[in-house]
């Protein structure tokens, strides 16, 4: 199933014209290159596991990660994305309008260094 949901991202995204992608199309490239993973490792992220959500009604990259004592959690949508940290539970997040996909990690960024 996971093969099978990456050729479904990857045919997603081979459709979409340059000029037509979004900041979360952006993102799915990044999950199937791996530099999504990278890019939450510069930004300290540790244990990040992603899981994408793929239905027709609903689209989500979700990642749950660590950053020191704090878990992580991100959720992804086509026009927008939360995050919320907590060293217990992190289920009081913050939404954003989704504008690009280095929006995202300059978020992530900036909160993990007010942490």
């Amino acid at each position: 199933m996971f093969i099978a949901k990456k050729k479904k991202i990857q045919k997603y995204l081979e459709q979409k014209e340059d000029d037509n992608k979004c900041a979360f199309d952006d993102l799915l490239s990044d999950y199937l290159d791996g530099s999504l993973k990278e890019n939450l490792a510069l930004v300290k992220i540790e244990r990040a596991e992603i899981h994408i959500d793929w239905f027709d009604d609903l689209k989500c990259i979700g990642i749950q990660g660590r950053y020191k004592k704090y878990y992580m959690d991100l959720q992804i949508y086509p026009n927008e994305f939360s995050v919320s940290f907590d060293p217990d539970e992190p289920d009081e997040d913050v939404r954003y309008p989704l504008e690009s996909k280095e929006q995202v990690y300059r978020i992530l960024s900036d909160t993990v260094k007010k942490l």
